[in-house]
């Protein structure tokens, strides 16, 4: 069950597949229990995703260790799959593991995304939703969105999905942060926002290619959407948006995906 490089993205064999979603259910329940404890984890719009009749693709930003696990509390009892570096999945034990709880090993490149679109039609069959982190890295407790990079709405546009972006949104406590009653964790809220339509940005090129200016511009609204969910919410109450927990990028691995 291990993979390699060259593998197909998913395994979708029967027992695989049937693995998957018994180690997901165990797995995510467990994992929603610390983010509750940690986090005082609540969600805002989950509705949107219940709507969503057809497939869409669900962009974030990405802020913990335990994210994936929180976004996937947002379309349960549905589930998703969970783009992530390619050499996670490469990782003995723990890349089997990933890709039982819905890991899809991204390909650097060009080459990675035409994989997953060439692939989405039947990794659709057992999950209606693919999700991506645009800004490529981990910024723990970070409120500011970093530049998203273009690749999920790129996959967006060439199979006229929408997207849905989602943002967690970080507050304080009662107490200020760094104080003896402070809160260790910011309380963490997961906002489901409206979605974004590919043919209200995409633009072609003569040949019929898609211009990626446009799918850029595209991305960056989704991050500017994002971006003012949170100071909304700052700019009504200063304990939201708090900056203060920020503890800059998470550190990768050495063996795993750095």
């Amino acid at each position: 069950m291990g993979y390699k490089k060259g593998d197909s993205l998913i395994n979708f064999s029967f027992f695989f597949q049937a693995a998957t979603y018994i180690v997901f259910y165990l797995v995510w329940h467990i994992g929603f229990v610390v983010c509750r404890v940690l986090g005082s984890a609540r969600y805002e719009g989950k509705r949107k995703l219940a709507a969503v009749r057809g497939n869409a693709i669900l962009v974030s930003n990405h802020t913990t260790f335990l994210d994936p696990v929180f976004i996937s509390g947002a379309a349960i009892p549905r589930t998703m799959w969970h783009t992530l570096l390619e050499a996670t999945v490469e990782a003995p034990f723990l890349g089997t593991f990933t890709r039982l709880l819905g890991g899809l090993p991204l390909p650097p490149g060009m080459t990675g995304l035409d994989k997953i679109i060439k692939i989405a039609d039947r990794a659709f069959r057992y999950k209606p939703f693919i999700h991506f982190y645009p800004e490529g890295e981990c910024y723990l407790y970070n409120q500011q969105i970093q530049p998203f990079k273009a690749g999920a709405f790129y996959v967006a546009a060439k199979l006229e999905l929408p997207v849905y972006p989602l943002v967690t949104v970080f507050s304080e406590g009662l107490f200020k942060p760094k104080t003896p009653l402070a809160r260790r964790y910011p309380k963490q809220t997961l906002v489901v926002l409206d979605p974004l339509y590919p043919a209200d940005f995409i633009r072609r090129r003569e040949n019929g290619e898609l211009d990626m200016g446009s799918i850029h511009a595209f991305a960056d609204a989704a991050r500017r959407r994002m971006q003012e969910e949170i100071d909304r919410r700052r700019r009504e109450n200063p304990r939201w948006g708090t900056q203060a927990y920020y503890r800059g990028k998470m550190d990768r691995l050495k063996g795993i995906n750095g």
